[in-house]
């Protein structure tokens, strides 16, 4: 291992890093900074670690007494350096080991490693040169270190606890947001309803919380919501003594609320969101897929998709539906766990954790049933401890073992006999499809185990451990798999196969949020999804399809480049060669999804955007420099007549110029067609009403309100 400090003025430490980067083969690189000054050195850093042959889960960055500098200072430095969508799909490993300190698995595996794994995995290896790719060997030197380490108190992990000191705490965090010095309601917003996920049923702090979310939702003119709230507080058993603040405001909110309705019937409804079809008719047996896509199959590409038609800008030619998804971390207290719609003004909680909320009690039960009642209690652990594709997986698995009726005996039976070569999602029939029928597409999704090295290899092993023994320890499964050791193995080889599928086939869900102040827009992600139909497509850095995540969950799959007959649909895995260099790209690609990027961009060296400009000596023109401005400008309006106007306007240009591609032109025209996209078929993200909440014309707000 490799440990770099920092010093106040470590200019030397920094070059002597670099010369030992780029000299010497490491296993695991460390890095320690005792100043917050350094993390502008960290983009450096990362650079010379992603252009080594390094495995993204030993790369580990330590911020020594400077906490507070970590969540706002580092990120953003780094991003600085890397595109958006390089840190988009960066793997938690990096991204957590980042902004989590060192309570997370990245840094549990580093300790490990240079502890006792790497000796021990080499004396087996010495032995059996078969044991690199046994994860019976593997994982059983793995469970032998952390018997030996306490790994539970270095990654703190804890069962789930509601108590009501913190519900106090956050509820009185929240009280200090809606401060009419303060007004940050959006804040208060949050904090109410992680208040609210740490109450018990029928609590006073509970009836509180709400009550407290009701007058925010009076103060944002937001009046079914305050109402929704008074009633929720009175149902958790609102305190007698307080009930009259309760019925003033709820009696002002109906008030409030007669007058708006007699205001939007005056409206015109000319603004309503269009719906977005297939462009031609559906397969008979797979209606979510245009009838010109095919799955093909050959040495060169593996599965991959082609068309029998030619596909022009714009055309529709899939809209898939997620086997899972989850949400992130940050949106936790603003999206329903189950639907992801945008409701923060209506969350209600799990009764069992502290993790998840729901927009309503038919998303609860729906996600319980679905998912949820193996997973609870073990969510909160997985993502905050291993990230976000490992506890995607958690869900996967949780959603499987639902399907099956938490019977892993039928599970397991019903994997035997599955003749995963025969598994086609683009013949099955979906019409008729159960959900075990959806689960074999997407259990059969490639593992790409055998191509991982040892480092990783032996990373994704004790993810796995980590979650079984949650999943062990704290759903209602565990006293069966403590019972039968059969059983045990299989929830663990099943908790494997999906962290390793899920790396290699999620979809982060994302989406444009505006800012009202300033003319731009700012990529957001909100969870991590995988889709089964949509998966079956190849990566290109030239992508030609690009996904447009809809408010049902679905995604859409929409051409942005022509497709020529018998070609085929290319994806982007997050990485664009308008965003980064080829050198940058192939390297996280063989890091994430272990295989060598061979697409057009990657054989012909595309310029990034920035290298098309008039500095780069690209082909920019003034006049179409202009011309974008111009569009970027009428977009900021947030106008969805007007964006449908140039989004229409940009699929016939971009049809017609579509041979230039990749000109300056072209390529910033197509990055403002997927612009308006998202303004045309997605709605507004709440976080804008954030950025409003200012501008608004708020209630006259009493001290006495709160409670």
């Amino acid at each position: 291992m490799f440990v770099l400090s920092l010093s106040a003025g470590g200019y030397a430490d920094l070059f002597c890093a670099a010369f030992y980067l780029s000299n010497n083969q490491l296993h695991c690189v460390r890095i320690r900074t005792n100043s917050s000054k350094q993390s502008a050195f960290y983009p450096c850093i990362v650079s010379l670690c992603l252009c080594r042959d390094l495995e993204a889960a030993t790369i580990v960055f330590v911020l020594i007494n400077s906490h507070k500098y970590t969540p706002r200072i580092t990120p953003y430095c780094v991003r600085s350096f890397l595109s958006e969508a390089a840190m988009n799909v960066l793997d938690q490993e990096v991204l957590d080991a980042l902004q989590r300190e060192e309570h997370c698995t990245t840094h549990l595996f580093e300790e490990l490693w240079t502890g006792s794994l790497e000796p021990a995995l080499d004396i087996a290896i010495r032995h059996n040169p078969h044991a690199e790719h046994s994860v019976q060997i593997i994982s059983r030197i793995v469970e032998q270190c952390l018997c030996e380490f306490p790994y539970r108190e270095f990654l703190q992990l804890h069962n789930e606890v509601k108590y009501d000191e913190q519900a106090a705490k956050l509820r009185t965090e929240g009280n200090k947001m809606v401060d009419p010095k303060v007004k940050r309601l959006y804040e208060a917003v949050k904090l109410y309803n992680e208040s609210i996920t740490y109450t018990k049923p029928g609590s006073t702090d509970r009836s509180l919380a709400y009550a407290n979310r009701s007058v925010v939702c009076l103060q944002m003119h937001r009046y079914e919501e305050c109402l929704a709230n008074i009633r929720l507080a009175r149902e958790a058993n609102y305190p007698a003594r307080l009930a009259d603040k309760l019925d003033k405001r709820e009696e002002q909110a109906k008030e409030e609320l007669a007058k708006s309705n007699e205001k939007k019937k005056k409206k015109k409804k000319d603004d309503l969101k269009p719906e977005l079809p297939l462009s031609f008719p559906g397969h008979e047996h797979m209606p979510h897929v245009a009838n010109c896509l095919q799955l093909q199959q050959n040495e060169q590409y593996g599965r991959h998709v082609v068309t029998t038609r030619r596909l022009k800008v714009g055309d529709v030619v899939m809209l898939d539906t997620p086997f899972v998804k989850t949400l992130h971390d940050p949106l936790r207290h603003v999206r329903c766990d189950f639907c992801h719609a945008e409701r923060p003004f209506i969350l209600i909680p799990c009764e069992g954790c502290t993790w998840v909320m729901y927009c309503s009690a038919e998303c609860l039960s729906k996600a319980y049933d679905q998912y949820h009642r193996y997973e609870c209690g073990v969510m909160r652990d997985a993502y905050s401890v291993c990230g976000r594709f490992p506890a995607t997986a958690l869900r996967a698995t949780a959603t499987a073992i639902s399907i099956f009726d938490g019977d892993l005996v039928a599970l397991q039976n019903h994997l035997d006999a599955l003749d995963e070569s025969r598994v086609n999602g683009f013949t099955m029939d979906w019409r008729t499809a159960t959900p075990k029928d959806v689960y074999n597409t997407v259990h059969v999704l490639p593992t790409n185990q055998e191509r991982r090295g040892l480092v990783d290899h032996t990373y994704q092993i004790l993810v796995a451990i980590l979650l079984h023994k949650a999943m062990v320890e704290r759903i209602e499964l565990g006293p069966k798999c403590k019972a039968s050791p059969k059983m045990d193995k299989f929830l663990f080889d099943l908790i494997l196969r999906h962290v390793q599928t899920i790396r290699c086939n999620h979809q982060l869900l994302s989406f444009y949020e505006g800012q009202p102040q300033e003319k731009y827009f700012e990529y957001k992600l909100y969870g991590a999804a995988c889709y089964p139909s949509v998966s079956m497509l190849n990566h290109s850095c030239a992508s030609n399809v690009r996904r447009l995540y809809l408010a049902d969950g679905r995604c859409a799959m929409i051409v942005i480049r022509p497709i020529d007959k018998d070609c085929q649909l290319f994806d982007s895995y997050g990485l664009h060669h308008l965003d980064d260099d080829r050198v940058l790209r192939q390297r996280v690609i063989q890091l994430l999804f272990n295989f060598q990027c061979s697409c057009e961009a990657c054989t012909h060296n595309y310029r990034t955007f920035k290298e098309l400009s008039f500095q780069y000596g690209g082909d920019f023109t003034l006049i179409s420099h202009i011309q974008q401005e111009g569009i970027y400008e009428t977009l900021a309006t947030r106008n969805r007549k007007l964006a449908l106007k140039i989004m229409r306007e940009l699929q016939t240009d971009l049809n017609r110029k579509h041979s230039r591609y990749p000109s300056y032109d072209v390529c910033g025209k197509m990055r403002c067609y997927e612009l308006s996209l998202s303004l045309v078929y997605v709605s507004e993200s709440f976080l804008y009403c954030r950025k409003c909440t200012g501008i608004l014309e708020l209630q006259h707000l009493h001290p006495e309100s709160l409670s």
